[in-house]
């Protein structure tokens, strides 16, 4: 039987894995971009220790490459691109940039959005008309750090169609999103793979988590666990997490009134370290637009008052301002100083 070729694009803990996963099951070829790590990884694998696998040492995927044109360089063409980079587009090179060269070599590739965040699908829509884009919304506590991954929580995702003006064949869609759907379930149930009818919704559920809890630690340096121990359930999660109900609500969509409680304590005890805040300490570039600012875009055009997760946004942009300029993204000329003397700059209080 020939396997379905995967590129998966995104070689954070959630790729690996979804990588693993896929070659597990034994029904897909994976090829994984690795930018961050390549060298590392090509040579002497992945250590995973999972709840879901138990430990591994030594994986490697069937391909390990350095970028998407390596993965095309002698005309690869795949069913399925996986892409699980951060969604950044704000970044010099977007994910719809990044997959470019992939999307060239086959019409009927159909992309996978495991990412983050509201309306990431767009820019591909515009980009790819006519493509499949699925969407793909994971809850799974993971990290990556220097090719060792450790998976805390069993793997629970959900797979769906975005909402898409240029497919042509919604039938055919159903039939890729099935496919994908049948490769990546474990038949022994080590893992939940549930089809989404409704994915917007579940990307609005999400964000409660992601816009509060994922934010919030990030610009405190604080574990989850950690950060509930300083107060901050009731003083900053549920504030924020109330706003995107309200958010939510304006763009069409009811969020279940106990899922507040839910997300408020589904890491208690776990001294979960969440993506954004693995970003930060790594001094990485982290998904502000895509999980704060497209909402409060929404908020915004919705007439929705939104003051703390304004408050979270623009702090969450210096913390990204940061980042770019010690990543050389941009280059500030602090030798022009508005206040010259000391004199000068007291009068600026």
């Amino acid at each position: 039987m020939t396997k379905t070729k995967v590129l998966l694009v995104g070689s954070g803990a959630l790729g690996i894995v979804a990588a693993y996963t896929l070659e597990y099951n034994g029904f897909a070829e994976v090829t994984v971009v690795v930018r961050s790590g390549y060298k590392k990884a090509s040579t002497e694998g992945y250590k995973i220790e999972s709840v879901q696998f138990g430990n591994i040492d030594h994986w490697k995927p069937s391909k390990v490459v350095s970028s998407v044109h390596e993965a095309v360089a002698n005309g690869e063409e795949y069913d399925y691109i996986f892409v699980s980079v951060k969604n950044l587009p704000d970044s010099p090179k977007p994910c719809e940039e990044i997959i470019e060269l992939a999307m060239r070599t086959n019409p009927n590739t159909a992309v996978i959005l495991c990412q983050n965040g509201i309306d990431i699908e767009k820019p591909l829509i515009e980009k790819y008309p006519g493509h499949v884009i699925l969407s793909c919304v994971s809850l799974i506590g993971c990290t990556n750090i220097d090719c060792v991954v450790s998976q805390m929580t069993p793997d629970n995702v959900q797979l769906g169609i975005f909402e898409n003006p240029t497919l042509k064949d919604r039938a055919r869609a159903e039939q890729i999103l099935d496919k994908f759907i049948s490769i990546y379930r474990m038949k022994d149930g080590k893992n939940v793979v549930k089809k989404d009818i409704n994915v917007r919704q579940t990307r609005w559920q999400k964000l409660l988590y992601n816009a509060s809890v994922n934010t919030s630690t990030a610009l405190t340096n604080l574990d989850c666990s950690r950060a509930a121990m300083a107060g901050c359930k009731e003083t900053v999660w549920r504030p924020v997490m109330r706003e995107i109900y309200a958010i939510a609500k304006s763009d069409g969509y009811t969020l279940p009134p106990e899922l507040e409680e839910t997300m408020l304590n589904i890491s208690d005890g776990l001294f979960y370290t969440p993506s954004m805040l693995v970003d930060v300490r790594l001094n990485r570039m982290i998904e502000v637009e895509t999980i704060v600012g497209n909402p409060l875009r929404i908020a915004e055009k919705n007439g929705i008052d939104a003051p703390h997760l304004s408050m979270i946004y623009h702090l969450l942009k210096m913390v990204q301002f940061r980042i770019k300029e010690q990543q050389g993204l941009i280059t500030v000329d602090d030798s022009v100083k508005e206040y010259k003397t000391a004199d000068e700059y007291g009068k600026g209080f």
